[in-house]
């Protein structure tokens, strides 16, 4: 469906960026908002979307994901992630730089873009790595590769920087150039082996994944130093929960921090309908913890729900690989389980999954401003639906969430004023 004029007709409109919480019609012209206003007419070369009984929303945003491509296009790729994403409401996605090679050149952004470019539907950035190949050794050139604004943040994903002097030095270059640092801080077992016998990295001896908290605390003191900004990738404590909480009081560096959908509804005891437990880094965790990332969503102090959108294989699976698929279950879980019982309202979930995102990020979207891209979602919030992994765009099944009967779902999907999901299906 294209047009270069559209008009949303008649719809709830719900957009924290700028402050409209009712029913308004939207006119787009060129890919862009054009006007917002009651009772817009439409001339004969304008596509009509009919969004009565419905809510119109700025285009989700996620900041935390993973494409595969390149190297991994068996798990996923550029075009079906992408295609996930807009069944899902996003509009703009934020990827991981752990392809195969990894996103730790200018060079390779370059690469990556152009790839993006020609398969995406939706927006795309990336992070770039903080250190040469994911191997913790020497940094990257920060300096380059912040002269490319599609780079939104840096990141070594599921690997800590383990020499406290690079951590303290990227932390200084991404301060200089306004990079986040976007640290994913778990210790796998690999990370850990690495540590053993080496006095010059940090090591905190126990089993994997019990150290989050701690690493927090030394990007939280390495960033204070640096005065730049911090964002926590999939926080998943209590206690890394309180120690984000008091940098943000002390207000000396920006610290912002993300939780998943899964690690907010889902807790240790949870287990595959096979009654097999699920692996996801970090783990899941206790309901207290459980409990306790929902009532900082609730109260304001964690910023943004990301997916952490983790594709594999079967085998991948079997073979122990860890990680979920969430890019087109996100928004319609949240919206069962957290908005119609209560715990959160609609203008608080979109704040959490477009405006606050973009706004960190600095990209474009998370908002219905007129001028802005026409990067839109509309949502029919007593839309019943069950998740089926089978009929996912994603090239993955590796959902937690499959069987699931949920309440609301994404109806429509504009990217640039163009309509790519009309009636709950693809378009394009």
């Amino acid at each position: 469906m294209t047009s270069n004029a559209v008009l949303i007709k008649g719809g709830h409109v719900v957009d924290p960026a700028t402050g409209i919480d009712g029913r308004a019609d939207i006119f787009i012209k060129d890919g862009r908002i054009q006007t917002i206003a009651n009772d817009i007419k439409a001339n004969n070369n304008t596509i009509v979307i009919d969004a009565a009984h419905k809510h119109v929303i700025p285009g989700l945003v996620d900041c935390h994901v993973h494409l595969r491509e390149p190297g991994l296009e068996y798990k996923e790729t550029i075009e079906t992630g992408s295609r996930a994403a807009a069944k899902g409401g996003y509009t703009t996605l934020i990827c991981e730089p752990n392809t195969i090679p990894p996103i730790d050149s200018l060079e390779m952004v370059e690469a990556f873009m152009e790839l993006v470019r020609q398969k995406s539907l939706v927006n795309i950035y990336t992070k770039a790595c903080i250190t040469k190949g994911l191997l913790g050794e020497e940094l990257t050139d920060i300096d380059k590769l912040a002269t490319d604004k599609r780079v939104r943040a840096l990141s070594d994903d599921g690997n800590p920087v383990f020499y406290e002097t690079l951590i303290k030095r990227a932390c200084e270059l991404a301060s200089r150039h306004k990079l986040i640092i976007s640290p994913h801080c778990e210790d796998s077992q690999i990370s850990l082996d690495k540590a053993k016998g080496n006095s010059n990295v940090a090591h905190f001896p126990g089993k994997p994944f019990c150290h989050e908290t701690d690493f927090i605390i030394r990007e939280i003191a390495c960033t204070e130093e640096a005065r730049g900004w911090l964002h926590v990738s999939h926080v998943s404590l209590k206690n890394s929960l309180e120690v984000i909480q008091q940098a943000k009081e002390r207000r000396v560096a920006k610290i912002t921090c993300e939780v998943t959908p899964h690690h907010l509804l889902l807790d240790e005891h949870f287990k595959n309908p096979n009654g097999t437990v699920p692996k996801t880094n970090p783990p899941l965790r206790s309901r207290e913890d459980r409990e306790a990332l929902q009532e900082s969503l609730s109260n304001g102090m964690v910023d943004v729900i990301a997916t952490d959108h983790a594709p594999h294989t079967h085998d991948d699976i079997k073979k122990g690989a860890s990680g979920f698929v969430g890019l087109e279950t996100a928004l319609g879980v949240i919206l069962t389980k957290l908005v119609h019982p209560g715990m959160l309202s609609l203008k608080e979930v979109v704040r959490k999954m477009s405006t606050n995102p973009a706004q960190i990020f600095n990209v474009a979207g998370g908002s219905l401003a007129v001028g802005m891209p026409a990067d839109i979602a509309i949502i029919d919030l007593d839309k019943e639906w069950t998740v089926d992994v089978d009929k996912f765009e994603s090239k993955a099944r590796n959902c937690p969430f499959n069987g699931w009967k949920l309440i609301g779902q994404v109806v429509a999907t504009l990217v640039g004023g163009r309509v790519v999901v009309d009636n709950c299906q693809m378009v394009c």
